[in-house]
């Protein structure tokens, strides 16, 4: 399922079970993770780059966009932070940035230690530069291994986060009625199997949802509103919203992507602390090169254009 999802291009050339278990080694020595060096706005407008190989027309498809977004680097499990040093510094300019250390397709064939290396090495690399760390993506998916096995190496990035004095997200996966295990059903499997360190302290909680993977089915705003006021009450200091949304078939067409779109981007969800994400995840695939061709990159940005219609001139850094 989420596995067949695109992994990642790059822009240049002792598992333990509980969290009882001892700790991973510590991050190298002399390394020093900073803090992010700005503020996020209210609402944050996403996009997801996977292949960051089109670096130049990135930065400059973002930059055209009316409003600043955020977008998640996905980081590949088998490259080195150095590999990213480049696109870090163009987008950092241009967008604010989302880390995603281990993506869900991934998260079962990577050990604890692994998890743990992994994200102190992008947190010595880049922690004054990313925004924003997803410790754990689509967390709830049967895909990624026992729940034990996924909360130990989620809780774990977060502890490093926290400790570098980053801001941290997590992205659980929605699957109303369309769960292959039932046990793996957003909200119980967040009830059960999330520690309470997990739900008082994280930042971000975020859900990701592809229609195409659930049946077609596509919530009414009302169910939207119940969900993430549910997760508001879970995560009582968490800013929530959609962490990924898109269709699956990379082979549908630009008018029905455009309209899926443009449906959740605008979506007038009046939870608490709703901050908006989404995160469309093709965006290098789909969105390039940017108008007059491209009709998607268009429903983007008319998507998140200021209800006044001004729209915002990107410039130096906010």
């Amino acid at each position: 399922m989420r596995a067949a999802r695109t992994r990642s291009a790059l822009p240049a050339a002792c598992l333990c079970l509980l969290l009882a278990c001892s700790p991973p080694a510590a991050s190298p020595a002399g390394s020093t993770p900073a803090p992010p060096d700005r503020a996020l706005p209210d609402t944050l407008y996403g996009v997801t780059l996977d292949d960051l190989t089109g670096l130049p027309a990135l930065v400059a498809s973002l930059t055209a966009l009316p409003q600043r977004p955020t977008s998640r680097i996905v980081f590949d499990a088998g490259a080195d932070p150095a590999d990213y040093t480049e696109a870090v510094a163009a987008l950092h300019p241009v967008s604010y940035l989302m880390g995603l250390p281990v993506d869900s397709s991934a998260v079962a064939g990577t050990s604890l230690t692994e998890y743990h290396d992994r994200t102190a090495g992008l947190l010595a690399a880049f922690g004054g530069r990313i925004d924003l760390w997803e410790v754990g993506n689509e967390v709830n998916g049967g895909w990624l291994g026992p729940a034990e096995e996924v909360t130990a190496k989620v809780t774990d990035a977060y502890r490093q986060v926290v400790a570098a004095g980053g801001r941290t997200a997590l992205t659980l996966y929605y699957n109303p009625g369309c769960a292959e295990d039932p046990e793996h059903e957003m909200l119980p499997w967040a009830r059960a199997e999330l520690p309470q360190e997990l739900r008082d302290g994280l930042d971000h909680l975020l859900v990701s949802y592809y229609e195409d993977e659930c049946d077609g089915y596509r919530p009414p705003l009302a169910e939207w509103d119940s969900v993430f006021t549910e997760l508001a009450g879970l995560f009582p200091h968490a800013r929530v919203g959609f962490g990924e949304n898109g269709l699956a078939d990379r082979r549908a067409a630009a008018e029905q992507k455009a309209e899926q779109l443009t449906h959740y981007y605008t979506l007038p969800v009046t939870a608490p602390r709703y901050l908006g994400g989404h995160f469309w995840w093709y965006y290098a695939e789909d969105m390039l090169p940017y108008p007059p061709a491209n009709s998607l990159w268009t429903a983007l940005a008319r998507a998140i254009t200021p209800p006044d219609g001004t729209p915002h001139t990107q410039g130096p850094e906010r």
